[in-house]
């Protein structure tokens, strides 16, 4: 209740906050706005989050896996490209409607492992990038499919055909949500400009699969290793003309000194190290 009135005497409109999978984990949802008030919102939520736990004698945790036993926490990016008054992603369960849509998810999948290396940037991202986590660990789109790295969300009757988005689940809360949300919209906007086209969705969980029933999809891992993210964001010229070569260099500075901190440390210290720091 404390949350609530204090999210609204901040000005956030909250869609929703409940109960999640993980012990005390809750999901809360922001109203839509444009891409830089929406990033100002999630620090200010945050934060609203924070001092109202405080002064319960709580702390939280953002950390995209605060330990091997406990549940992940997302900061799961919904995102909808309009166009004369019209949003572009409307459609049904056969994804949007309209071609620029449809580009849109190709232009995310196209530079999906680039993507995610700005958007699920941490040592604690790499560690919850697992199938059965809501994470995204393969390359592939679907409809309404929670395991899916980019999950396409149909309008319904109720919502309204306009109520359609696309949400990114590789994202956490421990990336810097101007840049994600730069990089996000950079390549899905350059799907649309180049008229992609994206395969065919899929209803499952690749998790489940065999090594040949993926590979006979085309569908592979995502980075698993802060190198080979690396080497995935600096191959996207895309992504790294738009964030520029200051912040690009002060990012891949921090991820490498992250890198460097674990490399002789187990897994369980490294997230313990950073369960409070996001």
């Amino acid at each position: 209740t404390d949350l609530l009135r204090d999210a609204e005497a901040n000005g956030l409109r909250i869609g929703q906050l409940h109960a999640e999978y993980g012990p005390a984990q809750v999901e809360l949802s922001l109203a839509a706005a444009d891409p830089v008030t929406a990033a100002d919102r999630q620090l200010l939520a945050r934060q609203t989050v924070l001092a109202a736990a405080a002064r319960h004698g709580l702390r939280v945790s953002f950390a995209p896996l605060p330990s091997l036993q406990l549940a992940g926490n997302g900061w799961h990016a919904h995102t909808s490209l309009w166009r004369d008054g019209k949003n572009v992603l409307a459609g049904g369960l056969d994804g949007p409607d309209d071609p620029a849509g449809a580009a849109y998810i190709a232009g995310l999948l196209r530079d999906l492992p680039a993507l995610a290396a700005v958007t699920a940037p941490s040592l604690g991202s790499l560690a919850r990038l697992r199938p059965g986590f809501f994470a995204g660990a393969y390359r592939f789109w679907g409809v309404e499919n929670r395991e899916a790295p980019v999950r396409y969300v149909a309008g319904s009757p109720l919502l309204g055909a306009d109520y359609a988005n696309v949400e990114l689940k590789v994202s956490d809360a421990s990336a810097n949500p101007y840049l994600a949300l730069t990089a996000l919209l950079t390549a899905g906007v350059a799907g649309v400009e180049d008229g992609l086209v994206p395969p065919a969705p899929f209803a499952s969980d690749p998790g489940t699969w065999t090594e040949d029933e993926r590979s006979a999809a085309g569908v592979v891992p995502l980075p698993t290793t802060p190198a080979e993210q690396e080497a995935a964001l600096l191959a996207c010229e895309r992504i790294t003309t738009a964030l520029g070569e200051e912040r690009l260099g002060a990012f891949l500075a921090v991820r490498r000194a992250e890198a460097a901190w674990a490399a002789e440390r187990e897994t369980e210290d490294v997230l313990a190290a950073l369960r409070w720091r996001y």
